[in-house]
Parts: C-alpha cells; structure tokens; sequence
C-alpha cells in the first residue's frame, strides 16, 4: 500500500522589529489516514533554531492540528514497507551548526527531497527549482 508524500509548509509570522515574513517552516509528511477533520500521518522535520537545529525522527501526528499550515505540496509516494527507509534517508541529511549562516529547515527539506529521489519516493517532476517557486513566502 502506497501513502502520499507531501512537503508542507508552515506560516511562522513576522519579525518584531522590521515586520518582514520569517521564512516558512518546511517538513515532509507522509498521509497515513484521513477521516473527516482528521488528517494523520508521520511529519519529519527539524527542530530547533539556528544553531541548535536536530532531526528527532518520525513523528505520528494529525496534519490539521499541527500549526498554522500554508501549502501542502504533493510530491510522491511511499510504500508501506518503506516507511523506515524515509527516515534512514533523511537522518543522513546535514545539520548546519553555524548560528549566523542563514541556513535553516528549507535547505534541509532541499537536501531530504534529492535523498528520497535517489530512492523513487519523488516523482522527477519536483526539481528544487519548482519546489521553491511553489512553496516561497508569499
């Protein structure tokens, strides 16, 4: 059984003092089940900030509770049997640990895309390229 592979993306507000839209918050999610108002699955994604960024692995949670959502981004599938095979890919991704290098869950999210193309859960058709252009700060 194949689940569908989303990259979504997370509106984290504006900055205080200059009023400019922070970056939005990128993850990978793996639709699991929907029912109603229920959208479950596995997220991955970063945590932390820059600096002190971490990959905690797997994570069970329901898409429509879990912040304030933008896009979802329909990028693939993934076989039941290789659910674990995301994971190992994407805890292989690197973890910038310069505070002051503007890197940040994008680049990251960048970097699990290729890992899971090298591994056909990403249809070709979502370079980076077209991943950006469909998921920037609007």
């Amino acid at each position: 059984m194949g689940y569908i592979l989303y990259l979504v993306t997370y509106d984290r507000g504006t900055y205080l003092n200059t009023g400019k839209s922070k970056p939005y918050h990128w993850s990978f999610f793996i639709q699991k089940e929907i029912k109603s108002a229920v959208n479950l699955g596995i997220a991955h994604q970063l945590r932390g900030m820059p600096g002190a960024f971490f990959y905690k692995g797997p994570e069970e949670m329901d898409l429509n509770e879990s912040g304030p959502l933008k896009e979802e981004l329909q990028i693939g599938e993934v076989d039941a049997a290789k659910l674990d095979l995301v994971h190992e890919r994407l805890k292989e991704c690197g973890i910038d640990a310069v505070e002051s290098s503007g890197w940040n869950c994008q680049d990251w999210a960048l970097e699990g895309l290729e890992k899971l193309r090298a591994e056909g859960f990403v249809d070709e058709t979502y370079t980076q390229e077209v991943v950006r252009n469909w998921l920037k700060e609007k």
